[in-house]
């Protein structure tokens, strides 16, 4: 089929401004065009009011420019400089409207700012290196790779909504049984994206996706101040793969019932010993802890920690763990994957990765910014509109080889902490996301955000929820604490925000035993829950008056 207007225009403005500037000084290597055209549905209500219901559309495009050769250009890092001198990005918004001379004379321009840009930046680049000292990794800024075409058709939203403002209104309206909860929203976010690209390679690639979120949240404070938010979400690639009414109702009163109960719970003191990481939680655990560092540019970054540059061929986890990322996989037990794509943003296939197999460490996440022995991008360069591609993760999948249920790794973990002598050990069955440091300046450590987390006990009481930790600690030491892994797999879907801006990422995960995990105390507000009697509930009585 033939490419929609607005690819086709750019490719043949690309070719004209390509063939016009040969033979001039600073001449281009190598431009590409990356258009994104976006439709968009948000629906909202909280506590059964309709609070947004908005549509959307719109068509931005990056320009990259490339002077210089491959092996030196305009995109190097500056070292030792502010982060003012950083790759400077042309993004332009285009015209919704399929109007060829507007879309042809806004390229023009955009792609007129970023030659001036490149070749600017390219004087920089050749004086720093001049006065600095030898790269440790002296590998080109630049790597060869396929031309590639592959042109699929648009795949509009369906998104009925007047049924789902009446059904978000209605799912919303069960927190209002809860006066517990001081705020809430239950909402539907649907995006269809058509991804565009052209390069004077001579790629031209034409992507659509869709993704379907429908999320339900309460907050509430507890007696101590502490900001309370649970929220549970599922994501889908069609809008009828989610849930219908009644699970949403369910998944409403799941969510209002664990903040009532969160409210109740004691709080976890520092701790530091044997815990269960629960699906989820294991899969964030592994994307902050490995995934970030297994990122390409930053085992060529001298400002980074480099965890794991010098380490390929060694054992850094058990041998019954090994770790992929493979965009091309489109579900998990049945859950579509966020991080699903066919193409990166620099027009490479996308390239199932070994990262880790049987606990050697083997490969790295790589864009077009090749590294020292790995000189080809496996097609994990991506970017959110306006933002420098770098490498990134898709669809982290840890896998394990030696495996129990679920009860039995329970039982393992009551028997880890017996051997430790401690009074308790912890299972983290929810979370919200994590984050991590990964440069020299600073403790090469990460932070994942339980939501739950339970105190389980060996003298037979039962299993206790607490409230108010954050798991922390650094990826060394932490990687050799896993003891065992679960017979489960489960997936968190979300997005993930770096030096690229924010991109879609799936991790997936059995549960984990760790022989040691370290908590800290999550930060807390020192408001008091509202001093007001919520609308609708009867006042308090003192002493049998009002």
């Amino acid at each position: 089929m033939a490419p929609a207007l607005p690819l086709q225009v750019a490719d043949d403005e690309l070719r004209r401004i390509m063939s016009s500037l040969q033979g001039k000084p600073d001449a281009p290597y190598y431009a590409s065009y990356g258009i994104v055209e976006t439709s968009m549905v948000r629906i909202g209500a909280s506590h059964g009011a309709l609070t947004i219901s908005s549509t959307g559309r719109a068509r931005e495009v990056d320009v990259d420019v490339r002077v210089g050769t491959p092996e030196l250009d305009n995109t190097h890092k500056i070292r030792d400089a502010s982060w003012f001198e950083s790759d400077r990005r042309v993004r332009a918004q285009m015209p919704i409207e399929d109007d060829e001379r507007v879309i042809r004379e806004q390229l023009w321009q955009a792609t007129d700012d970023a030659w001036r840009d490149a070749r600017r930046r390219l004087t920089k680049v050749l004086g720093n290196e001049a006065v600095k000292v030898e790269r440790a990794d002296g590998s080109p800024d630049f790597s060869p790779a396929p031309a590639e075409r592959d042109i699929q058709p648009a795949v509009p939203l369906t998104v009925n909504v007047a049924a789902w403002e009446a059904l978000t209104r209605e799912v919303s309206k069960v927190f209002l049984e809860y006066p517990e909860v001081t705020d809430s929203m239950v909402s539907l976010n649907a995006e269809s994206e058509l991804r565009m690209f052209t390069s004077s390679e001579g790629t031209l690639l034409q992507q659509p996706r869709t993704r379907y979120r429908v999320g339900v949240m309460a907050t509430g404070i507890a007696e101590d101040g502490m900001e309370l938010e649970v929220y549970d979400y599922a994501d889908a690639a069609t809008i009828e793969a989610l849930p219908d009414r009644a699970q949403l109702l369910g998944m409403a009163r799941a969510v209002a019932k664990r903040l009532e109960d969160l409210r109740e719970a004691p709080l976890l003191e520092p701790f530091t010993g044997p815990a269960i990481l629960r699906g989820r939680a294991a899969g964030v655990f592994f994307h902050e802890v490995f995934g970030h560092r297994a990122e390409g540019h930053r085992q060529k970054d001298e400002d980074e920690g480099q965890t794991f540059t010098s380490k390929v061929g060694e054992l850094i986890l058990p041998d019954f763990l090994s770790v992929t990322d493979d965009p091309n996989v489109v579900q998990i037990n049945k859950v579509d994957l966020n991080g699903h794509y066919r193409y990166d943003d620099e027009g490479v296939r996308a390239q199932r990765v070994e990262l880790i197999v049987s606990g050697v460490l083997k490969n790295f996440l790589l864009s077009r910014a090749p590294i020292k022995g790995f000189p080809l991008s496996n097609g994990h360069g991506r970017r959110q509109a306006g933002n420098a591609v770098v490498a990134r993760q898709g669809n982290l999948m840890v896998e394990a080889k030696k495996t129990m249920s679920f009860d039995a790794l329970r039982a393992k973990l009551l028997d880890e902490v017996r051997r430790q002598g401690r009074p308790f050990g912890l299972i983290v069955d929810d979370i919200t996301g994590g984050f991590t440091l990964t440069g020299r300046l600073i403790p090469n450590s990460f932070n994942v955000r339980p939501v739950t987390i339970w105190r389980v006990y060996t003298d037979g009481r039962p299993d206790e929820l607490v409230r108010g930790g954050d798991l922390i600690g650094t990826p060394l030491n932490t990687f050799s604490r896993i003891l065992a892994a679960g017979d489960d797999v489960d997936v968190f879907n979300g997005v993930c925000g770096a030096e690229s801006g924010w991109v879609p990422v799936s991790a997936s995960s059995p549960s984990l035993l760790l022989s040691e995990i370290e908590v800290q105390r999550k930060e807390k507000g020192n408001d008091r829950p509202p001093l007001l009697t919520p609308p609708g509930v009867p006042p308090a009585t003192v002493d049998g008056a009002l």
